[in-house]
């Protein structure tokens, strides 16, 4: 239904239509990030096979690609999240990112030797943080402040949804077609068709808010001291104890080859997956809607206390169906967290720089992300499955006894 007005001051343009209490915007980006996610389960989902089996590396080769990849994607985040901060533009940096991607999903499939493997990744993931900090401070700049959390709920359960139905695909291509090595390669190549939808959507669909502050004007380097002054202290032990938390946070690859070490065969891989999104989809769009009517940290601290569950349960499986126990408490967790980590930044955040302190967030996440997938693939190559997910379950245990303290930024 179109709104007249809002609970805060938005552009015409910017509030054309609601849509089940939300901006059309919102749905728009959901719905975009459900056909990338969907695309992206495949290279996750055949990490394992493609570079242990396929390619003859080790789970700690894997370690150090997922981290490396990762903590690449999380530092171009926070590029790409000052850019759009002094540009007043969010469309055109997310456009890019996803023409980039549907350029490099493909490649995965004519990769025949490590190297190009993980030439592939890291474009991949590159391509991932140009667009992701510029949409999720499009998110911010068009909720209404008292509904942050069930915004990025609503993006987390769409971007989740869309990795379930992948996995399911994915997992009825194997099925029908085989596990070969050519069928693989066949698969990844299919995941041009979902990204060029995406860009679609974002090019046709997506209005920004034509209220956005840009930092052109300024002389010199558009984020100053006092820039991040304003976001305070609390705003820095929040990240603190999120950086602790992404220490434990290892690649979903991981599940994957726990499952596969205890005999699930290749084609069932995408299930264990597929498992843990189910849990997760739903979880985002109830705890966003809470999240906007109690403190957010306890919601964070729920999926801390869900992270510590799963690895526990993933140190002491001896079947395949304990692992695909602990992939559904993943799953919930991750909808726990991922949008309630989002709006609880937003809430720290000046109008001005919501692009930089998503940024800021996205980079300590990539140190803390490199680090852990860097410690479970060494640890599991010397040691082993169960002490990798211990030592997992104990920093996440220490990470939420610190989110404890942490003290939220009152809505004003």
């Amino acid at each position: 239904m179109c709104a007249k007005n809002n609970r805060r001051l938005l552009s015409s343009k910017e509030s054309d239509c609601l849509v089940f209490g939300l901006p059309r915007t919102i749905w728009i980006v959901g719905i975009v990030s459900f056909f990338s996610n969907s695309a992206s389960i495949i290279i996750t989902a055949f990490s394992p096979e493609f570079i242990i089996n396929i390619l003859g590396a080790t789970p700690a080769a894997m370690g150090y690609i997922r981290g490396l990849s990762e903590a690449l994607s999380y530092f171009v985040k926070m590029i790409s999240g000052v850019f759009s901060d002094w540009l007043g533009k969010r469309k055109i940096l997310m456009l890019i990112g996803y023409l980039c991607t549907a350029f490099a999903k493909p490649m995965f499939a004519f990769c025949q030797s490590l190297n190009l493997y993980v030439a592939a990744q890291l474009l991949e993931r590159i391509t991932n943080g140009l667009r992701d900090t510029p949409r999720d401070a499009l998110i911010a700049d068009c909720s209404p402040k008292e509904l942050k959390g069930a915004s990025y709920g609503v993006r987390q359960s769409f971007a989740f949804l869309g990795s379930m139905v992948g996995a399911i695909i994915t997992f009825f291509a194997l099925k029908y077609f085989g596990s070969s090595e050519y069928v693989i390669r066949k698969v990844y190549l299919f995941a041009i068709i979902p990204i060029g939808i995406a860009v679609a959507l974002i090019y046709f669909g997506i209005d920004e808010p034509e209220s956005l502050v840009n930092l052109r004007n300024r002389k010199g380097f558009p984020i100053r001291k006092s820039d991040i002054k304003q976001l305070g202290n609390d705003f820095w032990f929040y990240i603190f104890i999120c950086f602790v938390f992404m220490c434990s946070r290892y690649s979903e690859s991981f599940l994957v080859h726990r499952a596969r070490s205890l005999g699930l065969e290749i084609e069932y891989a995408p299930l264990v997956l597929a498992l843990m999104y189910l849990f997760n989809s739903p979880i985002s769009k109830i705890v966003g809607n809470w999240s906007d009517k109690h403190e957010r940290k306890l919601f964070i601290a729920f999926g801390f206390c869900m992270m510590l569950a799963s690895c526990i349960v993933l140190a002491l499986a001896t079947e395949v169906w304990h692992v695909m126990v602990g992939a559904a408490i993943y799953g919930i967790h991750q909808g726990a967290t991922q949008g309630t980590f989002y709006a609880m930044v937003s809430d720290y955040s000046p109008p001005h720089i919501k692009g930089t302190s998503i940024g800021i967030f996205n980079l300590v996440c990539c140190i803390g992300i490199f680090v852990s997938n860097v410690i479970t693939g060494e640890l599991w190559k010397h040691f082993g499955a169960e002490l990798t997910f211990t030592v997992n379950s104990a920093i996440t245990f220490a990470a939420a006894v610190g989110i404890i303290f942490v003290k939220q930024k009152k809505m004003e």
